[in-house]
């Protein structure tokens, strides 16, 4: 085991925990469990941080790798939805904590769905470029 591998796998382990998150978030809510569904999405939330601060580090220990696989058209759709979608799901992410942190949760009912749904593909796309480059 190297210290990248390490890196890259503590990151997707991280990701997708918060992905999970996410989920249990959307479950909790729709069961009536408000207190336990802001727990569980300030937790994805702690874990996205966790995971940019992660992925900050190996861009700039380790260069990117040039995917060699059979499925270049494939892995190249999926890599760039997964990069146009994270960009715009970091500040859609921070509106729908803002709205609710704020009690503002009409709004916030209006934009979470999106956002949870963002973030879910978000989370298993990035872990489909890790499989992808082994």
């Amino acid at each position: 085991m190297d210290a990248e591998w390490l890196l890259r796998s503590a990151s997707g382990a991280v990701i997708a925990l918060s992905g999970i998150f996410v989920i249990t978030g959307v479950v909790l809510i729709r069961l009536g469990m408000r207190d336990h569904h802001r727990l569980a999405m300030l937790t994805a939330c702690a874990l996205a941080a966790v995971f940019v601060v992660l992925y900050a580090i190996t861009s700039t220990l380790y260069p990117q790798r040039t995917y060699a696989g059979g499925f270049r058209s494939l892995y190249l759709s999926v890599l760039w939805s997964h990069t146009a979608l994270s960009v715009i799901n970091l500040p859609l992410a921070v509106v729908t904590v803002y709205l609710a942190l704020k009690k503002r949760f009409e709004r916030h009912r209006k934009v979470a769905p999106f956002t949870a749904a963002l973030w879910v593909y978000v989370a298993a796309s990035g872990w489909l470029v890790f499989l992808f480059n082994g």
